[in-house]
């Protein structure tokens, strides 16, 4: 199982007995999953979930909020609410009436969309999104309103990558304005969501893995956000490691490369006037140096008598590449 239909699992199990609250996941069902459909003359609602997870929670919901529960039909894969004044109730509920009576003045007797799709911006051969309604913001006035209908959305058209992968969180939407409103509950929790144009579908998303901890505590997901926070934890761990190491491989290799440039003036030094042209300190230091070549400045201070801080041997050293490179100046004219 995906660590997305984890999060989702762990989040389809909360029961929210708070009417209003009910009502905010039940908004988002209804937005990520239903359309409007000319039935008879009036606004039917047929409701297109993409998993039985997000079906039960549907007819779970409706039980609770209007006392009956509604029909799923396996054969067409949908709910379909026919009954003009259950349809009534349940739009009344979520603050959408007025957009289906909207659709119902606007339809064409023939049932085809195109007299409307100037006004409409999403359409599929079936129906009318609910996407295209005013987004009802009344209904989630509550902090745990606003939770709940972010656990609803993600439940029905969400997923997060698994954190071992990548750190990602979407929610796809239809319809801008929506897409735009979500964003804003999201940012509500002093988050930073972003979005983003993926073909026909506006994607609602958070990039970075602290936001994705925070979103999952937002959705009540505690199991899954310790999931990721182990992750988390062991890839810092990880990211740590390679830092320092790489730091340390560095720092080799910029002491292997000095020390080798400092042995090349040295032997040139030697080859062309020989070692007896530098001092006493001078002179000792490079014997030194030819003797523990991988020695660092450090290591060669405390074997000089008396023994040299590692500022002094650095300053001895840069003294004789001074010396061998006028030594090579003089021997180029």
């Amino acid at each position: 199982m995906s660590f997305s239909m984890k999060v989702k699992e762990e989040v389809g199990r909360h029961g929210n007995l708070a009417r209003h609250c009910m009502i905010a996941e039940f908004l988002a069902l209804m937005l990520a999953t239903g359309e409007i459909e000319l039935q008879d003359g009036h606004a039917g609602l047929v409701l297109r979930p993409e998993n039985d997870l997000v079906t039960n929670k549907i007819i779970w919901l409706s039980d609770m909020l209007f006392d009956r529960e509604i029909e799923w039909d396996r054969q067409e894969r949908c709910i379909e609410l026919k009954h003009h004044g259950m349809v009534e109730r349940v739009l009344n509920t979520i603050k959408l009436s007025d957009y289906v009576d909207y659709i119902e003045d606007d339809w064409l007797e023939d049932e085809e969309l195109e007299g409307i799709e100037d006004s409409i911006t999403y359409v599929t051969s079936r129906g009318v999104s609910l996407q295209n309604c005013v987004f009802p913001k009344r209904v989630i006035q509550k902090d745990c309103c606003k939770k709940a209908f972010i656990s609803g959305l993600f439940l029905a058209t969400g997923s997060v990558n698994d954190p071992n992968k990548a750190y990602h969180f979407e929610i796809v939407l239809k319809n801008r304005d929506i897409a735009e409103q979500v964003r804003n509950v999201i940012n509500y929790f002093q988050l930073d969501a972003k979005i983003a144009k993926r073909k026909k579908y506006y994607i609602v998303y958070l990039k970075e893995g602290s936001m994705i901890v925070d979103i999952l505590n937002v959705m009540e997901a505690h199991v899954s956000l310790m999931d990721m926070e182990n992750v988390r934890i062991i890839k810092d761990m990880r990211n740590d490691i390679n830092r320092r190491v790489n730091c340390e491989t560095a720092n080799i290799k910029k002491t292997v490369n000095a020390a080798r440039r400092q042995i090349e003036d040295i032997e040139y030094i030697e080859r062309t006037k020989g070692l007896k042209i530098l001092n006493a300190p001078l002179r000792q230091l490079a014997e030194l140096r030819l003797e523990e070549q991988d020695a660092n400045l450090k290591e060669l201070g405390e074997m000089l008598n008396p023994s040299v801080s590692k500022s002094g041997v650095n300053h001895r050293l840069r003294k004789i590449s001074s010396i061998a490179n006028a030594l090579r100046e003089d021997n180029q004219i």
